[in-house]
Parts: C-alpha cells; sequence; structure tokens
C-alpha cells in the first residue's frame, strides 16, 4: 500500500503513523517496499515510493486489517492511500472511506462486487 501525498515529509509522516497501527494487528509483518526504509523525516524522497509490504498468514486478520485502513484513511478527509494486491489496485479517500468498508474487505479477500 502506498499513501498518496504531494509532499514527501507529510507521505514519510503518514507512512511511519500507519505503520505503527498496522504493526499492532495480528499481522506476520509490515516492511517498508521497494527493500528500504526511508530516512527519518526524509526530504527529496520520491512520495510515490514511500510503500508499505504487510504480511499475513491468517484470513481473519483481512477484515481487521480493512477496517484499520478505513479508520486511518478517514481520519483526514484529503489523506488517501492505494492497495496493491495481485496486480490490483484500489484507492481509498478520507472523504468517502466510511462508504467503503464493504469494497475494502471484498477486495482484500479477492472478491469482485
Amino acid at each position: 500500500m502506498t499513501v498518496v501525498e504531494e509532499d514527501p515529509t507529510l507521505a514519510d509522516e503518514q507512512l511511519r503513523q500507519l505503520r505503527e497501527e498496522l504493526l499492532g494487528l495480528d499481522v506476520d509483518s509490515v516492511e517498508f517496499g521497494q527493500g528500504r526504509t526511508p530516512p527519518e523525516g526524509a526530504k527529496g524522497v520520491d512520495a510515490s515510493t514511500l510503500s508499505l509490504v504487510v504480511t499475513l498468514s491468517s484470513s481473519p486478520v483481512l477484515i481487521i486489517l480493512g477496517r484499520t485502513l478505513r479508520d486511518w484513511v478517514g481520519r483526514a478527509k484529503d489523506r488517501s492511500l492505494i492497495i496493491r494486491k495481485d496486480g490490483r489496485s484500489l484507492e481509498i479517500t478520507g472523504a468517502r472511506s466510511g462508504r467503503d468498508q464493504k469494497l475494502i474487505e471484498a477486495f482484500l479477500r479477492d472478491e469482485q462486487l
């Protein structure tokens, strides 16, 4: 998943905040994407490269993960997040995240609505 934010410093801050929340779930791991950790408070980093890779082995965690992502995005109406899975992507935004819970859960389960 990728935090959508033009300001690289803010994207880094938001990504780290989201990672901490996800680590509190029963997931196997939450790693920074692209095999690297962005430097703390990085400036000049391409915000599109700041992403998280979540690994989990239990499908019941998918519902909790979906709710956590929805809630995190919903805390700010201009916040956006792109979830990628198996070559597909889903963008959720704070302005409408509350209505998207079923869509998020179906996406994470590989179901079509």
